[in-house]
């Protein structure tokens, strides 16, 4: 596909051109990346990919399907994942997301398997397919909770943290419950983040849960849960 190529060769020189090597081994080394890094930090790609998107202006949902997954299947650089996952939201490009998008964000997250992909994905993709289509993305949620990879589970739990409305509290707890017995530092850390966050609003609910389900909540859990809020 012409269009495909041309945005996706345009963005692969917008970056080399923009690189910064003194950035590039610190920022893999922090990610634990086995891709290397352009060493653009995260305003700077994100201008950069805006620009490339209003050169290259995606037509279809389809377009932006397979974009996403060429970009992400042959990237050279993390930068270039990040940007695959970003094309969603980019330029005029979130009309253009729906459900049909669902199953790419899930092979992301699956397929990155670390907590940058899953925690930008789950904090803007995902939200959006939830306010948009709650009734098929509360059930998707839900298999994600109770599912056996961790970076599914996590982005469910993490999916509502800045949602004020069209949150569901409800959903919240049902996808957190499944991993509560973890030991996995990521969804330790998840669902207490996800409970900090509740806090805010419901700080008696959340101090309820830590009570309720003290004795299976990590320390760890607990701690950011109530880091805000106390006791």
């Amino acid at each position: 596909m012409p269009a495909l190529r041309a945005l996706i060769n345009d963005l692969r020189s917008t970056l080399s051109a923009h690189a910064d090597p003194r950035n590039a081994a610190p920022m893999q080394a922090y990610m634990k990346s086995s891709l290397p890094f352009h060493g653009i930090k995260t305003p700077e790609r994100r201008r950069l990919l805006r620009e490339v998107c209003r050169r290259h202006p995606i037509a279809t949902k389809a377009t932006l399907a397979q974009t996403m997954r060429e970009l992400w299947r042959h990237a050279t650089h993390r930068e270039e994942r990040y940007c695959a996952v970003e094309l969603a939201c980019a330029g005029g490009n979130a009309r253009l997301v729906d459900l049909t998008l669902l199953p790419v964000f899930e092979r992301l997250i699956v397929e990155g398997a670390w907590w940058d992909y899953c925690d930008d994905i789950s904090g803007n993709a995902i939200p959006h397919l939830l306010r948009e289509f709650p009734s098929q993305m509360k059930p998707a949620l839900r298999r994600w909770s109770r599912g056996s990879d961790i970076w599914l589970r996590r982005a469910s739990i993490l999916c509502q943290r800045r949602m004020k409305a069209g949150f569901d509290a409800t959903l919240l707890y049902e996808c957190i419950l499944p991993s509560i017995d973890s030991d996995a530092f990521f969804l330790r850390k998840g669902i207490g983040w996800a409970l900090r966050e509740r806090a805010y609003a419901a700080p008696a609910e959340v101090r309820a849960f830590c009570r309720n389900y003290g004795d299976r909540l990590s320390p760890l859990t607990v701690r950011e849960a109530l880091k805000r809020i106390g006791p």
